[in-house]
């Protein structure tokens, strides 16, 4: 493809390839954020019709749409918010009023601001093994590196409690596979956060790979408080179990899950993948079905990101089946059995126009998942490849303090991070 642009009074753009060629032609405007959604919106109309299916998100990018919404109606009424979405963005009627449903159940658990309110989250990089999809910087389990690591992360908790005085909001230990370091290391973290921190209205840990989960794990779990797990097969499909990597079988994701159940855990989150290796959208269907009868009170579906860094983006993977389809058919099939969208969030690579949305029953949203997507409260991040964000409303802005993304630096180094959290702690009182 060849595109060509000139620039005087205004923006002329030629584009070519093979026998198609278009001539668009752009006024010329001195806000460089308002020239980019400018010339967005004429690509997107000239060349639209040329494609058998329209996009209906228009020219809306990025990773946090809700976001975007929760800020327009911050600034206008809803009937100004739609004509925006539709006008500027060019996004369909339909995707408006789902988006704007979901931004109306966020805007209960979000607001009002509190400046000073935070939650955690600790990240725990161990996993039994690699799924194809993965591009975190997971490792490998291995008792003594997580040892090291275990004890890295707890000082590292008990160094900043100093910074607070009230206990967070939520709590949500995610990585990785948090219980693959097994009950000890996992126990030691979870009490370190209760007694330096004290008690959160929501602490979730992902247990994630069922093959992790065992009765010892989930009983102290919940003699420990934790009031939300996640149990997350991806698939419940045996073979494309096996073809991602997981070293479980369908039958532990049913053991997890009831042993959960019996234990009593009431508020369970799933995850399931659209688009992996070899499954068709009748695949995609069925696991959706077999997911909904376990009846989990939150269910998370994730359209497939085909990431640098996972074995899928080296094999330059693309999917044939009709993501879309998939998506609607999981909008449609939730609703109807009693879930509602609560959250939602876009990312790069994504297979066709797809998002990942996590649904709900009723009263069921997670906290943490509203409140570190939508970046409206300050969430601090503990353990290597966690972010810190910290969040000032009076300037609608968010500044990020990254931990280091590997085990060595985060081992030997960490006190370069900790010296920038501190010029932020400075500014609140947690």
């Amino acid at each position: 493809m060849d595109v060509d642009i000139k620039v005087s009074d205004n923006y002329k753009i030629n584009i070519k390839f093979k026998e198609f060629s278009k001539f668009i032609v752009v006024r010329k405007v001195n806000d460089l954020k308002l020239q980019k959604i400018l010339i967005k919106q004429e690509l997107y109309k000239a060349l639209s019709p040329y494609f058998e299916n329209k996009d209906e998100w228009g020219i809306l990018t990025g990773v946090r749409p809700i976001k975007l919404i929760l800020q327009l109606l911050e600034d206008n009424d809803e009937f100004k918010t739609k004509l925006i979405l539709r006008e500027k963005y060019l996004l369909n009627d339909d995707l408006i009023k789902y988006l704007l449903d979901i931004a109306k159940r966020e805007s209960k658990i979000i607001y009002p601001i509190d400046r000073d309110s935070y939650s955690i989250y600790i990240h725990i990089p161990f996993c039994p093994s690699k799924c194809s999809y993965c591009s975190f910087q997971t490792l490998i389990y291995n008792s003594e590196i997580s040892k090291i690591y275990v004890t890295e992360l707890i000082e590292e908790l008990k160094r900043e409690s100093i910074f607070f005085t009230k206990p967070p909001k939520t709590v949500y230990i995610g990585g990785g596979t948090p219980t693959s370091i097994g009950v000890k290391l996992l126990r030691n973290i979870i009490d370190t956060v209760g007694s330096y921190y004290g008690v959160s209205e929501e602490f979730t840990v992902e247990c994630g790979r069922p093959d992790t989960i065992n009765e010892e794990m989930l009983l102290m779990l919940k003699e420990m408080g934790i009031n939300r797990i996640s149990i997350n097969p991806q698939s419940m499909n045996e073979c494309t179990l096996k073809n991602m990597g997981r070293n479980h079988s369908m039958e532990d994701i049913y053991r997890a899950y009831e042993l959960s159940r019996k234990i009593g855990f009431f508020c369970i989150n799933m995850d399931l993948i659209l688009g992996l290796p070899g499954e068709s959208l009748e695949d995609n269907r069925t696991s959706l079905n077999k997911i909904i009868k376990l009846g989990p009170e939150n269910i998370t579906v994730h359209t497939l990101s085909v990431k640098n860094g996972s074995k899928l983006f080296d094999e330059k993977y693309m999917n044939n089946v009709s993501i879309n389809r998939a998506i609607e058919y999981t909008k449609n099939i939730t609703l109807n059995s009693g879930y509602f969208p609560y959250y939602l969030y876009r990312q790069k690579r994504m297979l066709g126009s797809g998002e990942n949305i996590g649904y709900c029953k009723e009263g069921f949203e997670s906290m943490y998942n509203i409140l570190m997507m939508e970046e409206k409260q300050s969430i601090i991040g503990f353990g290597m490849s966690s972010s810190s964000k910290f969040f000032y409303p009076e300037l609608k802005k968010v500044e990020s303090v990254m931990n280091f993304r590997n085990m060595k630096d985060y081992v030997e180094r960490n006190s370069e991070i900790y010296s920038k959290k501190i010029k932020q702690y400075k500014n609140f009182n947690f």
